[in-house]
């Protein structure tokens, strides 16, 4: 009887087993969508434990995330077995924490073992070094926020590309010389005559400004290092500085793992090509295979790039060079507009569909954006009616805002859909409710707190009976007790006292019970009290669930790492991280089912029946956030910005991922009336890849189906659901923490 192994082997292409039985030696794969990546190195792997005597714990296999990991390790088990699972299956950053810098951590002048300085505890950090100092141009006294973004990806980049701050600011000031050394920088005519043109005179100006990064770089190094802390950056910094500088490090790691296997080898730094070269380089014909493809590179803002992808033949001379073609996915349609999309700069060949030669492709354009998601849904609606699962339907869009926006329209609908972990905290409505009650509760006097309170449906008081109320109430005066005070000969309704004077009563007993309480026990009351019990909806109730609980994990994390902890702490915390711009991601349910919402580059990895591409306009695919800072030339090049090619590689995967249907709309006009366009990258396609609608076709489609196809449909709550979820927040305190210790493992 056949294992599993010989039977996913029997039905491997010619390329795909040429690959798998190369076992030997440096080996490049360049593996298109649906070629069945993930199965020829979980094959492979298994054929090298079939064909020599290497145990199962002496092969490596690094990916670049967390959900390859787990793909390659289910795969893994299912075709080897209990062997499967004693592979080393680990990310990048991963192996280089666990097995390098904890290790030889005394090697790198720590004192103590160093710990991960996460982007929630980052805040504290610069924000300190920020205020700490009167700096002049990062930290303006107008908006002290407003470059904090750009002073992490600005490091972050550096670091990547291994700039320490005195090699950088020699950057810039080698760029300040050469341009005043450039004979066309000096004006020929006009007033300016012989001296510097206005133009570079800015430019020169503005590199002096970058100049003050540099301090603030140094510093943010040197406060990170006395406090036993590391970065994400600093992880394969250090991993490399370790096997470059150290034989017996190398030899550790050379002899431990006779087999290194390289996943989604395209999203590669320099750095982590680096670390590959340093330990393997040097070594005759070394067992390293890395599996990827340049079309499918869309990490370019964490340092990756096609040079580095091509580069790994010219570390290890003779590579074996293996491409895959054959793609069991799409169907070709869907090939032909991704190859018209995007062709490979590694194979002149296109993929061959192995699936089918028919498949629907749409483009349509509606009027606002919010029509293309309710005609994604529609179109869903009628693939679920013919027997498709829900699950095999996904709508991508650009940015992670929107995500939650489609979300809210396919519920509305009656469509089960979700979006993982892709929605931030502070996009949701009930955590601005909720941070606003936590601070009425740190300062009850605060008139504009309780005016807003007012006004917001946690309160219970109606929208237009809250305006009269404070109408009738001079702002300064609005407090509390007036809240409460007798309502007699005001004129306001019965209603209206017993709603209003609750609310004040309610936030008198906040005030009073958890002003000076635990903060996570006061988040939880708080959060069950107000949100879980007041939920009027199955879905109002899912998501109160999901925001109360990121707060707790956030209070936890925050008693954690801090040694001052309040409620008035934790609230200036949370409002640092958002004003930062943190994303902190809202702690979701994992079995969501229904049709799947994510962005683009979300999609990597994955497929679907039927995938539907929104809000493709130029103004949202190609908006660029302008740096703060003038780079010299020279770093500039290194740095990915998003670009028309990024932009094309983001599309390709999204246009991959599809087996039978693929529809890509945008909208004419935004929700205040700017006029929008198509995509220039799509607007560039063959016509004839497409069945095109036009907006008044697409609003006659909508409109034939009832006015109401645009109102939303209220979903009635499920009692069967009701009580266990309003429990949730209830449980024990240490199962809460395990659960945030386990996921903050995992991310490492």
């Amino acid at each position: 009887m056949k294992t599993r192994f010989e039977e996913e082997y029997t039905r491997l292409n010619k390329a795909q087993k040429e690959a798998v039985d190369a076992i030997e030696g440096p080996v490049m794969v360049v593996a298109g969508p649906g070629t069945g990546k993930t199965q020829i190195l979980a094959l492979r792997i298994g054929n090298i434990l079939k064909e020599t005597d290497t145990k199962p714990d002496g092969i490596l296999c690094l990916s670049f995330t967390n959900s390859g990991v787990r793909a390659m390790q289910n795969r893994l088990h299912d075709y080897i077995g209990a062997e499967g699972d004693k592979i080393i299956v680990s990310t990048f950053h991963s192996f280089a924490m666990h097995n390098l810098i904890e290790k030889h951590y005394h090697l790198l002048d720590f004192e103590l073992e160093p710990s991960i300085l996460r982007d929630e505890e980052a805040v504290f950090l610069c924000d300190e070094i920020l205020h700490e100092k009167d700096w002049q141009y990062i930290r303006p006294r107008t908006n002290p926020e407003m470059y904090f973004s750009e002073l992490k990806q600005l490091i972050s980049i550096l670091k990547r590309e291994r700039l320490s701050p005195e090699e950088f600011l020699q950057n810039v000031e080698e760029e300040i010389l050469s341009i005043k050394n450039d004979p066309a920088s000096i004006s020929s005519r006009g007033e300016s005559k012989g001296n510097l043109k206005k133009e570079v005179e800015k430019r020169v100006e503005s590199l002096e400004r970058t100049k003050e990064v540099v301090e603030f770089y140094r510093i943010y190094e040197e406060r990170k290092r006395s406090l036993f802390l590391v970065d994400y950056d600093d992880v394969l910094e250090y991993a490399v500085l370790l096997v470059e500088k150290y034989e017996d490090v190398r030899a550790d790691i050379y002899e431990n793992y006779q087999y290194v296997l390289v996943d989604e080898h395209q999203d590669s730094s320099g750095i982590q090509n680096s670390f590959l070269k340093a330990v393997w380089g040097e070594i005759e014909k070394p067992n390293v295979f890395v599996v990827g493809d340049d079309r499918q590179l869309i990490y370019g803002f964490s340092g990756a790039s096609f040079s580095y992808f091509e580069e790994f033949s010219r570390i290890f001379k003779g590579t074996k060079l293996i491409t895959l073609l054959e793609n069991y996915r799409s169907n070709s349609p869907i090939l032909a507009l991704a190859e018209d999309l995007l062709a490979s700069k590694l194979s002149p060949l296109g993929l061959i569909s192995k699936v089918g030669e028919k498949a629907e492709l749409h483009l349509n354009e509606y009027a606002y954006p919010r029509d293309e998601i309710i005609g994604a849904g529609l179109y869903f609606k009628k693939l679920i009616e013919k027997g498709i699962n829900a699950d095999e339907c996904a709508i991508l869009v650009p940015r992670n805002h929107q995500v939650r926006s489609a979300i809210e329209i396919l519920k509305a609908m009656g469509l089960e859909a979700s979006a993982g972990k892709n929605v931030s905290l502070f996009d949701i409505e009930t955590a601005q409710r909720f941070i606003r009650v936590l601070r009425i509760i740190i300062d009850p006097y605060n008139s504009i707190l309780l005016s807003e309170s007012l006004l917001d449906k946690t309160s219970g008081v109606e929208p237009l009976l809250a305006h009269k109320f404070l109408k009738n109430t001079k702002a300064e005066k609005l407090s509390i007790e007036e809240m409460k005070a007798p309502r007699e000969g005001k004129g306001e309704s019965l209603f209206e006292v017993d709603t209003i004077f609750a609310w004040g009563k309610t936030l008198e007993r906040l005030v009073k019970n958890f002003s000076t309480k635990d903060i996570t026990e006061a988040i939880s009351s708080i959060g069950n009290e107000l949100f879980i019990n007041g939920a009027k909806s199955h879905d109002e109730l899912i998501q109160n669930v999901e925001v109360v609980r990121t707060f707790i994990h956030l209070s936890l994390l925050f008693k954690e790492k801090n040694k001052k902890v309040n409620l008035s702490s934790f609230l200036a915390y949370l409002q640092r991280v958002e004003s930062y711009g943190n994303h902190i991601s809202l702690s979701t349910f994992e079995s969501d089912t229904g049709i799947r919402v994510m962005t683009l580059h979300k999609s990597k990895g994955l497929e679907y029946h039927a995938v539907w591409i929104a809000h493709m306009n130029e103004e949202v695919l190609m908006s660029q956030k302008k740096t703060a800072f003038t780079l010299p030339i020279k770093i500039k090049e290194h740095m990915q910005e998003r670009d028309i090619l990024t932009a094309k590689r983001e599309l390709y995967v999204a246009i991959t991922r599809a087996k039978e249907f693929c529809g890509i709309s945008y909208a004419r006009e935004d929700y205040q009336g700017r006029e929008l366009e198509l995509a220039e990258i799509i607007k560039e396609l063959p016509e004839k890849h497409f069945d095109k609608k036009s907006m008044e076709e697409t609003e006659r489609e909508l409109l034939s189906l009832g006015p109401k196809t645009y109102v939303p449909v209220p979903i009635e709550i499920s009692e069967d659901n009701m009580g266990e979820l309003k429990t949730f927040v209830k449980v024990n305190q240490s199962l809460t923490r395990s659960w945030w210790k386990k996921n903050w493992r995992e991310a490492y």
